[in-house]
């Protein structure tokens, strides 16, 4: 699955005209990433009976922010700025990276169902980064394709579908379960869903 997700986020990295679009498609990918990776800390925090570790969340929250920042003043930077723009840019993508990695260190649980989740679910969320920087443009090139357009666009609707079912397959722990139902991702806002009568998730 981790496999699928990479191939096809990459192809996000072709290069069809001249606009910002990859910058929406970055964004996309971490409206979903990074919940998603703060949801596990949450699923591990309830398997073990104690606090989530928001300090990691935090960080995790800070550090996709701070991607979109960047990636934003990166496309709008001039040529002679773009080079350093585009090297701040791939620094955060790399603290990102860390804040991952540090989330499937700490993912650990004795409970074997719900371990397997948490790799599964882990094992989706790790594609993420890969398809992360295969849309930022080469810093080597910053300044010829800052302003490429990404496409075909990052399939938001696919992960968000893979993650929610392995998210609320049953683990046969009740706490466990009754958390998960509550962590599902969605790719529309609580207003859009609730005016949509929730057709649209």
């Amino acid at each position: 699955m981790r496999k699928v997700l990479v191939i096809s986020l990459s192809l996000a990295m072709f290069c069809t005209g001249c606009s910002t679009a990859w910058v929406s498609t970055l964004d996309s990918i971490l409206s979903a990433a990074a919940p998603a990776l703060i949801n596990i800390l949450q699923i591990v925090a309830v398997a073990n009976g104690q606090p989530v570790n928001s300090i990691l969340a935090a960080k995790v929250n800070a550090d996709a922010t701070a991607i979109k920042t960047l990636a934003a003043d990166f496309a709008k930077a001039s040529t002679g700025g773009a080079p350093g723009a585009c090297q701040q840019l791939q620094a955060a993508v790399s603290a990102y990276e860390t804040d991952q990695q540090l989330v499937l260190q700490v993912a650990q649980v004795s409970d074997p169902n719900t371990q397997t989740k948490i790799t599964m679910l882990a094992d989706l969320v790790a594609g993420t980064v890969g398809a992360i920087t295969a849309v930022i443009p080469s810093c080597g090139n910053a300044a010829s394709f800052q302003n490429m357009q990404a496409a075909p666009p990052y399939s938001l609707s696919t992960f968000v579908a893979h993650y929610n079912r392995i998210l609320v397959t049953p683990t046969g722990n009740a706490a466990v379960d009754a958390a998960t139902r509550k962590l599902k991702l969605h790719q529309h806002s609580a207003f859009v869903r609730s005016v949509t009568f929730r057709r649209l998730q």
